[in-house]
């Protein structure tokens, strides 16, 4: 395996105060990826101008109408040159060695697609004290979140692309969809990502991970009717 090949994508929207560390975080991987694709789903902060301001040598910026993460993640796919995929949202952070020790644990075990890493959480500094004081971070966890998976590009060719229609959730959808078409999904005992928790956070919206997770549920069990 060329250890090397490995693009990232890092959907973003209105991700201006947090963009440049998450960047930073990717451009401080101990084995570096080939390409670094930043998709701007139709900010209206400076998010641009960030990503503009962070590139490096094999980095890219797209920009969209907002569309949603399902759309932003299928515009850096459609320019992404890897074997390999990881993605990191725009608010979160990688450890120096994720991309390394993710591509090492797959070299180990070579019938792996993908590799799900373990995840920590923190509050976000800028947070005032009252906010801060509602988050509660989790124990560190395996986490089967984008940010903490590396893909096999051919999963993609198996599976097909996010559910644009899901504007949360999409991410779940595709996993089980890559599971049932045969991918095989490895977790890696090893801290490879560090969540930013804060209330802007979409994901943080009680009533919207319910209302994504119920349509998630729904499309699966649908699956499963067909199959049978």
């Amino acid at each position: 395996m060329n250890q090397n090949l490995v693009s990232v994508i890092v959907p973003a929207f209105n991700a201006g105060r947090t963009l440049a560390a998450t960047l930073a975080s990717i451009q401080a991987q101990s084995l570096a990826p080939v390409q670094i694709v930043v998709v701007d789903d139709g900010s209206t902060d400076d998010t641009a101008a960030v990503a503009e301001a962070g590139a490096l040598a094999g980095s890219e910026l797209i920009r969209l109408t907002n569309s949603g993460v399902a759309s932003a993640m299928n515009a850096g796919l459609a320019v992404a040159q890897g074997d390999w995929l990881a993605f990191l949202d725009a608010d979160d952070l990688w450890e120096p060695d994720c991309l390394q020790s993710q591509l090492a644990h797959v070299s180990a075990n070579p019938g792996l697609d993908a590799c799900v890493g373990g995840v920590t959480e923190f509050v976000c500094p800028s947070l005032g004290s009252a906010d801060a004081a509602r988050l509660r971070p989790r124990s560190p966890q395996t986490a089967w979140l984008s940010g903490a998976t590396l893909v096999r590009r051919a999963v993609f060719s198996q599976t097909g692309l996010f559910n644009p229609a899901l504007r949360l959730g999409c991410w779940i959808d595709w996993v089980d969809r890559a599971r049932r078409a045969g991918a095989s999904f490895g977790e890696h005992q090893r801290l490879v990502m560090r969540r930013r928790l804060h209330p802007a956070s979409l994901s943080m919206s009680q009533a919207a991970r319910d209302g994504a997770l119920l349509q998630v549920a729904r499309l699966a069990i649908a699956r499963r009717r067909e199959a049978a």
